[in-house]
């Protein structure tokens, strides 16, 4: 039986998390020996089912200062050294940045095979000497990365390494077989609402764009679900005076009954990679209108045909697009209706035998 080890940070709420928890699960059915090791303690966000084996290191990072985090640091890869060295997988699949330089390394000493799968655009922290090192010097070391966009490719990876491949996310849902026409009048965004993480989504942006459109749909609720210290957050609701408007409602593990009663689906982001949000907002028929950020809106969204486009961070552009989007019943119907059509491309089923060609090409 193929042995295969996920090695990543954490398995809670996240983009990135859900797609290794929908692999691993996969993988697991279909007959392969599959581990997640994780470099953090607690259970994993998403159902794993029966057969996928959950490992932490026994080290833990330590944040007292800088020094017991490097030496912290310096036990966990320590232990997920023993670990692989222990175990031989035939493939080790690592996911995230930061984690995939070190496993990538540990994987070249031990004689292991090793895809890298990365989970943001080429340009984030690219200032970091770190990421930059890991990002140039030790990715063509991997067998393979997987990126999410063909730009991630085009603009970077392929100028320096040509072990790469696009690999688009699974979608955990099944699409809605029709678009419920008998929806909330609410306008949905998903994202972490603690300060470090709520510019990245661009949620401060969202509210001073939502504050123009309760003044003209006051019927039209924000609800936002994400987990994190809402305190910032809140603080930007009460001095816009939308207090009785929107909605913060936390960390929600199933969100497809709330986006199949939903009417509009709104993302903000500064950045992104390939935004899952979108893609499951569009498999339960909802409106999508999203910034065009770097990278993920414009390879989800064809504008005016499933979903809405709106020029980068141009707030006017965004009221605007919205509001016909409000005023629009029919435009939100079709915009769903083509959206569950498109979000058929990123069912498992389409993307998993790719995986499996990898799987087989890297352990035979």
């Amino acid at each position: 039986m193929v042995k295969l080890i996920f090695v990543a940070d954490t398995l809670s709420s996240g983009g990135a998390e859900r797609v290794m928890s929908v692999l691993a699960k996969s993988f697991a059915e279909t007959g392969y020996d599959t581990t997640i090791l994780l470099k953090t303690a607690g259970p994993s966000f998403y159902n794993l089912g029966e057969k996928v084996k959950l490992v932490h290191t026994p080290a833990q990072i330590n944040h007292k200062n800088r020094a017991t985090v490097a030496v912290s640091r310096f036990g966990i890869y320590s232990d997920i050294f023993r670990y692989l060295k222990t175990e031989k997988p035939d493939l080790v699949i690592t996911f995230s940045t930061t984690t995939n330089g070190p496993v990538i390394l540990i994987c070249k000493l031990l004689g292991l095979r090793v895809i890298a799968s990365e989970h943001s655009n080429y340009r984030v922290r690219l200032n970091s000497l770190q990421v930059w090192l890991i990002k140039r010097l030790i990715y063509p070391r991997a067998d393979l990365l997987t990126v999410l966009t063909e730009r991630d490719c085009n603009e970077y990876y392929s100028k320096f390494m040509n072990n790469i491949v696009v690999m688009r996310n699974p979608l955990a849902m099944k699409p809605a077989e029709t678009v419920n026409s008998d929806r909330e009048e609410v306008i949905l965004a998903i994202g972490f609402v603690s300060p470090c993480k709520l510019r990245i989504k661009g949620l401060d942006t969202l509210l001073e764009v939502y504050q123009k459109i309760a003044a003209k749909f006051p019927n039209w609720r924000l609800v936002i679900a994400g987990g994190g210290d809402p305190g910032s957050l809140n603080k930007i609701i009460g001095e816009y005076g939308l207090s009785s408007y929107v909605s913060l409602i936390g960390e929600i593990k199933d969100v497809q009954p709330l986006m199949e009663h939903s009417s509009i689906f709104a993302l903000t982001s500064r950045w992104e990679g390939l935004p899952m949000t979108i893609i499951e907002a569009m498999s339960q028929g909802m409106a999508c209108i999203a910034f065009d950020c770097f990278t993920g809106p414009g390879d989800i969204i064809t504008d005016n045909c499933d979903g809405i486009l709106v020029e980068d961070q141009n707030t006017d552009q965004f009221i605007e697009k919205l509001s016909r989007l409000i005023e629009n019943k029919n435009l939100r119907l079709e915009l769903g209706r083509n959206a569950i059509e498109t979000s058929k491309k990123y069912l498992p089923e389409v993307i998993l035998p790719e995986w499996y060609k990898l799987i087989e090409r890297y352990t035979a």
